[in-house]
């Protein structure tokens, strides 16, 4: 008894816990006997007599025993860290090595997963821990996330009025409310804001490749060269459009509507014309005259 005592203060266990057993057969007698399980990080390495308590050892290196036991040998620290994740708690005589996911991860069936990213016009409503993923949410009515994260919430639509603009341009899930001044749009037709709108514009239509394709060769004057997946070449084919926006003329981006609706590209024609028309210099005179207005009655 007094071995195992010593054996307990040496693990920092106090010696005066209530210590569990276990019954063993002796082999002799026949009789059965109350036997003292080892403490944690120690293991039986011979049961106890009618003449002893049972005879305990330390577990070796990279070994271990968690719980008082009458184990023949310690358990091996079988678990190893792997990609994406690092070592929490490292192997000791009373634990295995335990790993836990990276920043930015989370744990899913013994592996660390990458935490989903929102894609512009979904925001962040919960971040992801070391045990759950991130969970998304649609950009209420008001508020827009134009980047693809896993960290951003929605944010609210910029208060043009606060700045002594006005709306060029409304905001919607992806983008924030473009403000302006009726002369700056007067003085470039918005084509500034239409450069700077069009390629993510593009990016969210769900226009099917195909169409996309005879758009990008036969209407913007693209040769396209090589095999692609299917997601290279949908951002293959929106990175020509967002060259052609950058070099095309006033002139080609109002003609554009009539562009997609020839290639049956109805429903994007359409959400551009409206675009073109919210950005038309005399309707924001008119809005602003009316805003004006109401702000002096």
């Amino acid at each position: 008894m007094f071995a195992l005592v010593a054996l307990l203060l040496a693990f920092g266990i106090d010696a005066s816990v209530e210590v569990p057993t276990y019954q063993y057969e002796d082999p002799d007698t026949g009789g059965m006997l109350t036997c003292t399980r080892c403490p944690p990080g120690t293991h039986m390495l011979a049961h106890c007599s009618p003449n002893q308590d049972t005879i305990c050892s330390r577990c070796p290196e990279d070994h271990f025993t968690q719980f008082w036991n009458y184990l023949p040998k310690c358990l091996y620290c079988s678990t190893f860290c792997v990609e994406n994740q690092y070592v929490r708690k490292e192997c000791s005589p009373t634990n295995n090595r335990v790993c836990e996911c990276q920043d930015g991860y989370y744990w899913y069936a013994d592996f660390c997963i990458k935490h989903t990213a929102c894609p512009s016009g979904y925001g962040v409503q919960k971040n992801g821990t070391v045990y759950s993923d991130t969970k998304c949410e649609r950009c209420p009515r008001g508020t827009f996330s134009a980047v693809t994260s896993s960290s951003a919430p929605c944010v609210k639509h910029t208060d043009c009025a606060s700045m002594d603009l006005v709306v060029a341009l409304k905001g919607n899930g992806w983008h924030d409310n473009i403000c302006s001044t009726c002369e700056n749009l007067q003085s470039d037709g918005g084509v500034t804001i239409l450069k700077k709108i069009l390629p993510d514009f593009f990016a969210h239509e769900k226009i099917r490749l195909s169409k996309l394709k005879r758009l990008v060769r036969r209407d913007l004057g693209q040769r396209l060269k090589g095999k692609r997946s299917l997601t290279s070449r949908r951002q293959f084919l929106l990175n020509y459009i967002s060259v052609w926006l950058r070099g095309a003329s006033i002139d080609q981006l109002k003609k554009l509507p009539m562009v997609l609706g020839e290639r049956n590209i109805h429903n994007t024609a359409e959400k551009l014309s409206k675009i073109l028309k919210e950005l038309d210099a005399s309707n924001c005179l008119i809005n602003n005259a009316k805003i004006r207005a109401e702000s002096c009655s």
